[in-house]
């Protein structure tokens, strides 16, 4: 058989024996070719070929040259990422070469979150391939090599499995970052001793993110940005060096948060009165009781503004965009309001085809911040009410649901504070004095609710509440394996009311 692998036998000079006539030479064995090519576009295929149990190659065209020794030959092609492929040669080919077709291999996988939610979006590489998972979780590789397989998405823990080239279905399960956040008001942030002192708690304690503001309720922009439109309409109150507050987190190792005041904004409702929220009494800016404009959530030359800081944000650093007043107002002449949307007027403000397009009007930003922000390897978080966990499937007139807006983010944040609650909610008579209860009644609540891809972390009061009482709070959330965040309008925190670190 070994004969069968040369490209053509030997042809020498006759030889006359003694008593012999001259005769010519025999002539070579003939040959014949083998063509290499994948099953799925017929494309040449550099492959090992094994004659009978001999290996020899077939180069970059797919094709090799045998000999044929007058007996049958068999011969098995074998490329990586597609199946072996075999035929036996009875008859010498006349012309045309043989043709072996190799069948990709197809790895068909799924990546899901602890509970088996699918995880669309998800980056999942195998060698030189990388895909990104539909919206039912789903890959699929062709071609696929054994090999270590990892899948990446913001605000998960990456997560790898070793794959044996065999198996034809895979299911991948990642487990979300559990993040515990401190947040850091802009003053504070460009105080170099406040924030040295930030950074040593963050060090020492279980605190592994500061959330970050870039754009607060006022409109103030709190750094240098790239975002001209900031500079124009004089948002811009520059209070610290981005580039080097991203750069001592990163010393520390922390996850990167920043917090951008959505559509509540005195700044651009002023500059841009015909993107803002009418008041329909005057015709002018609607206002909040404070005196604060409002974008028109309806007018999608308002989204602009707010998705370009948060990619500069995400582009210089940020590992998350938050994105807070990401809802209709709440606050003030609520009659008043006149939006872009026809059919959000007062008088049918509360039916229930004016809470859907208010609903689907808040998914549809954050789902275009989605698309943006994730493509950039940024988290997408959204600031909801508490109140709409327990609301019993009303967007309490903001346009916020717990799980039509799970679909559109990778994080929502309600933001539990027990202060807030009314006396006798729930049968407390002072609702603050029972904090732990109320924040467990409302995750009971809300974590039911998520259908989609997003995880609920809590924000958590400071105010009003002992060292012992935050530390509690802190507990209902990570006994039901969440993260949280600790909210603090001034910035005021200690060591007494956080978990020392390991």
């Amino acid at each position: 058989m070994l004969a069968a692998l040369t490209a053509g036998g030997c042809s020498g000079t006759a030889v006359l024996g003694s008593g012999e006539s001259l005769r010519p030479p025999d002539p070579p064995p003939p040959v014949f070719r083998v063509s290499v090519l994948a099953g799925d576009d017929l494309t040449p295929l550099a492959a090992m070929l094994f004659i009978g149990e001999e290996p020899m190659e077939a180069d970059e065209s797919g094709m090799a040259t045998l000999t044929w020794l007058d007996e049958p030959i068999a011969i098995t092609a074998s490329a990586p990422g597609f199946h072996d492929a075999s035929t036996t040669v009875d008859l010498l080919p006349e012309q045309a070469p043989v043709e072996l077709r190799l069948t990709p291999v197809v790895l068909s996988g799924r990546v899901v979150g602890p509970d088996a939610r699918p995880l669309p979006g998800t980056t999942v590489r195998l060698g030189d391939h990388e895909q990104v998972t539909g919206a039912d979780g789903g890959f699929r590789v062709i071609r696929a090599v054994a090999g270590e397989i990892t899948v990446t998405r913001p605000a998960w823990e990456p997560a790898a499995v070793e794959w044996d080239g065999v198996t034809p279905e895979l299911s991948v399960s990642m487990q979300p970052r559990t993040i515990r956040a401190l947040r850091v008001q802009a003053a504070k942030t460009g105080d170099p001793g406040t924030w040295r002192e930030l950074l040593d708690l963050a060090a020492t304690t279980e605190v592994n993110a500061l959330v970050i503001d870039t754009k607060d309720e006022r409109g103030n922009v709190y750094h240098d940005t790239e975002v001209q439109l900031a500079h124009e309409i004089g948002a811009v109150q520059a209070l610290y060096d981005l580039d080097a507050v991203i750069e001592d987190m990163d010393e520390l190792g922390l996850y990167k948060i920043t917090r951008i005041v959505t559509f509540q904004d005195p700044w651009l409702t002023k500059a841009k009165p015909a993107i803002a929220a009418k008041n329909r009494s005057t015709g002018g800016v609607w206002e909040t009781s404070s005196g604060r404009g409002w974008l028109d959530p309806t007018d999608r030359d308002a989204w602009d503004y707010p998705l370009d800081l948060a990619e500069e944000a995400c582009r210089r650093g940020f590992d998350e965009v938050q994105f807070d007043y990401v809802r209709f107002p709440s606050d003030g002449p609520i009659n008043a309001v006149q939006y872009d949307e026809p059919a959000l007027v007062y008088d049918t403000y509360y039916e229930e085809e004016a809470q859907q397009i208010r609903v689907e009007t808040i998914a549809a930003f954050l789902a275009e911040a989605h698309s943006r922000l994730n493509a950039m390897g940024c988290a997408v978080a959204a600031d909801i009410f508490a109140i709409t966990l327990q609301s019993r499937g009303s967007d309490e007139g903001i346009g916020q649901l717990p799980g039509p807006l799970s679909s559109s983010v990778d994080v929502l944040s309600p933001m539990i504070y027990s202060y807030a609650y009314p006396p006798g909610w729930q049968g407390f008579e002072d609702p603050n004095d029972e904090a732990p209860a109320i924040v467990g009644l409302a995750l009971d609540a809300g974590m039911p609710q998520i259908d989609g891809f997003g995880i609920i972390r809590p924000w958590l009061q400071r105010a009003f509440l002992e060292s012992t009482d935050i530390l509690a709070v802190q507990d209902v959330a990570e006994a039901r394996g969440l993260g949280w965040m600790l909210w603090s309008e001034n910035t005021s925190f200690d060591a007494s009311m956080l978990e020392r670190g390991e």
